[in-house]
């Protein structure tokens, strides 16, 4: 089908409500990020694995969460900008919002992250979908058709630049990390929380502005089975590819992932094999996990039913570290959408710890930085309810040559301060890699 044919569908249709057109099965929304139209990019979000991917072009609406503003808040200012969508397009082709929250919504937005604020959502002017044997776009209410030409037309023709290479700025403070880990599993010990995530952050300074097209492309390949993503704001893109699925619904199915305890992958299968049991056996990360299986399991259950969640948990293995992972499902009960899920869910004691309250002050008393919406949920929703939002783990936040990179590791009484600081330097490589960086 060529762009002409495209557009012939189009011009027919009522301009001032939301349009959606099927597109050629060889169309690939992650090409507008490689063209013209890259600068036009405002989110994305895809499960490279699952041939799923949404890229939002334009700006229709934005909801921008202030300080103190909470998920729920969020609800109102969705609908409003869904209106008229539920019955819009096919399944797949169906309006959609793109963005996500901060790890905090009470806490003040610092340096780098002031663009963000608390929280926003974005409906893109089109929306362009792969979804299984699915490509299409959705046009808001007001595209004309001559910018839907220009956009195609930018995507066919892309562009070949390479990405510069990337060095450290700034790298962990390795004492300050080790001293915050003995003093949370002091706290641990002495019975004030049962765990605490500790975070910690890394910058790197490039020749010249980093291409996040390319930096998409190269965790799309490398870490096809995460939750890629990405959202403008200003001249910054927060972007990642996360391993933890915080929360989906789907025709009435609530999915939830439970991920906490990790590893190094093996040099040989059977090196690979040994580490992935000895995770299966830790006590100590059994313990992490268990915690954070019982949240999940406890948040569901009150807004679900017929809740399956395992007893034993599963290896999750990704390129370079391999996690225990329990998938916990239910179907939801009438009434409840996506945010109310994810209001209930964020943050999980496998980004926060538990007691929250207690994590939280921990957490406060130790970082001296901003997380932002690292550790926050991103992702999509629409307006009959259902979404995803993945957890914003391995991830950065990018501005023209300079990107601050956010990792952490769940702390218990029992963590050794030297191992948890090698496993943040391991969740660390995604992005570094990504970027072009020293690994």
């Amino acid at each position: 089908m060529r762009t002409d044919e495209v557009l012939a569908h189009v011009r027919d249709r009522d301009p001032d409500s939301f349009r959606s057109i099927r597109l050629p099965d060889t169309f690939e929304p992650s090409a507008l990020y490689s063209g013209a139209a890259a600068r036009d990019v405002v989110a994305s979000y895809e499960r490279p694995s699952l041939a799923f991917e949404l890229v939002g072009i334009g700006e229709a609406g934005r909801l921008a969460l202030e300080r103190g503003a909470d998920i729920e808040s969020a609800r109102a200012g969705a609908t409003s900008l869904l209106a008229g969508s539920a019955e819009a397009g096919a399944a797949e082709l169906r309006p959609r919002l793109l963005g996500g929250f901060a790890f905090d919504g009470g806490a003040d937005r610092r340096p780098p992250w002031m663009e963000y604020g608390s929280g926003g959502l974005v409906l893109p002017r089109m929306l362009f979908v792969k979804d299984g044997g699915v490509r299409g776009v959705v046009l808001a209410p007001g595209v004309e058709v001559d910018e839907l030409a220009r956009c195609l037309d930018q995507a066919v023709r892309g562009s070949s630049a390479e990405s510069p290479a990337a060095r450290p700025l700034q790298g962990i403070d390795r004492d300050a990390w080790l001293r915050g880990v003995r003093a949370i599993a002091s706290e641990i010990r002495a019975g004030h929380l049962d765990k605490a995530v500790l975070a910690t952050t890394q910058e790197l300074l490039a020749a010249a502005p980093f291409d996040v097209g390319r930096v998409l492309a190269r965790l799309r390949v490398l870490y096809p089975e995460c939750h890629v993503f990405s959202i403008r704001a200003g001249e910054s893109t927060f972007l990642g590819a996360s391993p933890e699925l915080l929360v989906s619904l789907r025709d009435g199915l609530a999915r939830a992932l439970g991920l906490a305890g990790s590893a190094r992958r093996g040099a040989t299968p059977d090196e690979d094999e040994a580490i992935g049991q000895g995770l299966l056996a830790s006590a100590k990360d059994r313990r992490e996990h268990a915690t954070t299986v019982g949240m999940i399991r406890d948040a569901l259950a009150e807004v679900t039913e017929q809740l399956l969640a395992p007893d034993v948990p599963q290896l999750r293995r990704l390129r370079n570290i391999q996690h225990l992972a329990t998938e916990i499902a239910g179907r939801a009960l009438p009434g409840v959408d996506v945010l109310e899920l994810v209001r209930r869910l964020h943050p999980t004691p496998a980004v926060c710890g538990w007691p929250r309250g207690a994590a939280r002050r921990a957490i406060a008393a130790l970082e001296r930085f901003d997380r932002g919406w690292y550790a926050g949920p991103v992702g999509w929703l629409d307006g009959r309810g259902d979404g995803e939002f993945a957890v914003a783990l391995r991830s950065a936040l990018v501005r023209l040559d300079h990107a601050w990179l956010f990792a952490g590791a769940g702390i218990m009484g029992d963590s050794v301060p030297e191992t948890e600081l090698a496993e943040v330097q391991l969740k660390f490589r995604p992005l570094t890699e990504a970027l072009g960086g020293a690994l």
